[in-house]
């Protein structure tokens, strides 16, 4: 059994010292760089030129953020038509908004009149005065008119 291990070891010594050997033979040499060497100089234009196409990728990049945020503002803004038709629905708004108003305060004027008028013969009937006949027939407001309550309704004595 001494005799299998001493084979094996001597075999194993012997690949090793050869593939020592082999590797050495073989081995690549570096370079060295010599500062009179012109390969050092074309290595240093080289690197120069690396620096210079790296710098030119970090500002295309750059000009590359700034025309995708471009693109996406143009694609948040309403075109003109867009635009044109909006403007003409605010104005018609507007102009319904416009009339909405008027007719507020011309309701408002009628209920102030009316409230004037009801003022006055109160303050005739409180102090004992005749009150006269109105001129006209009176006026005044249906709350059972449902969604017509704004219409202005005129009672007169004689009909039915």
């Amino acid at each position: 059994m001494l005799y299998a291990v001493a084979e094996i070891a001597v075999f194993m010594i012997g690949a090793t010292t050869v593939g020592f050997l082999l590797g050495r033979m073989t081995k690549r040499s570096t370079t060295r760089l010599v500062p009179g060497d012109e390969s050092a100089a074309e290595l240093e234009s080289v690197k120069a030129a690396v620096r210079q196409l790296e710098m030119e990728r970090a500002t295309l990049k750059g000009q590359l953020a700034d025309a995708k945020e471009r693109v996406r503002q143009l694609a948040a803004e309403p075109t003109a038509t867009e635009s044109s038709e909006a403007t003409e629905q605010l104005r018609e708004k507007i102009r319904s908004l416009e009339r909405d108003v008027e007719q507020a305060e011309a309701r408002a004027d009628r209920l102030r009149a009316t409230i004037a008028d009801r003022d006055s013969r109160i303050s005739q009937l409180t102090s004992g005065e005749p009150i006269p006949e109105p001129e006209s027939a009176p006026v005044g407001y249906s709350s059972s008119a449902g969604t017509l309550t704004d219409m202005r309704i005129v009672f007169n004595d004689g009909e039915a």
